[in-house]
């Protein structure tokens, strides 16, 4: 089934978790890539390469692949409080990918890539705007949103007029971010325009015939409101 009309490809633009990479995430994402041909993921990488700061007591990665995040963790920070120190930068760096290498009709965020598309969805003065060439969001596993910097503009996100749909995506068994924390994100959404998928498994995106089903209603509503 295609999710658009005419011959063009819906755009996805992919953004990884924390520790993360875009080859490692494509790899994960390797069977729902390969099954929705209908869909061009593009996945990129943080611009800033991986800092522990000992927030991972013990990183393991075999293939010496570089490994990036969009922003810090740090141990001393409390997670009621985290601050997302370079999530401004994040967002220039996505936007300027996007204004170059697009249009993309819809951004995917997984993690700690999740939070940067809802930050870039919430209008915060003097930060840069998401280009009106998106048209729907993809949140999967994202993890509660606390800095001082967002939160008052997420808590005022249902104010906003022209809210983008968005599809929030947990995991029954993901013990990182759990379907609680997911959930308490989804709330500050519009509810007509947001809606929550539970899969069965963890802190990953499903490939499965049913989540693919979704994904495909979900972007047929979101392209044709």
């Amino acid at each position: 089934m295609a999710t658009n009309t005419g011959t063009a490809k819906t755009r996805i633009l992919v953004l990884h978790g924390f520790y993360d990479s875009a080859q490692n995430r494509q790899y994960q994402m390797r069977n729902l890539t390969r099954s929705m041909k209908e869909i061009e993921f593009v996945f990129i990488d943080a611009p800033f390469q991986f800092v522990n700061y000992e927030f991972l007591k013990s990183p393991s990665d075999a293939t010496n692949e570089p490994r990036y995040q969009w922003f810090s963790y740090r141990p001393e920070w409390d997670v009621t409080s985290y601050h997302y120190d370079t999530n401004k930068e994040s967002i220039e760096y996505v936007i300027n990918y996007i204004n170059s290498n697009g249009p993309f009709d819809g951004l995917l965020g997984f993690s700690q890539g999740a939070i940067v598309c809802v930050t870039m969805m919430l209008n915060i003065p003097q930060w840069p705007k998401l280009p009106s060439c998106v048209k729907f969001i993809i949140l999967v596993g994202c993890p509660p949103i606390n800095d001082a910097a967002v939160k008052p503009n997420l808590e005022a996100l249902n104010q906003q007029p022209n809210q983008l749909p968005t599809l929030h995506v947990s995991g029954l068994n993901d013990t990182l971010i759990t379907r609680e924390m997911s959930e308490a994100v989804c709330k500050y959404f519009n509810p007509s325009l947001a809606e929550f998928y539970t899969h069965k498994g963890g802190h990953y995106c499903p490939s499965d015939a049913d989540f693919r089903q979704k994904l495909r209603d979900f972007i047929i509503r979101a392209s044709h409101p």
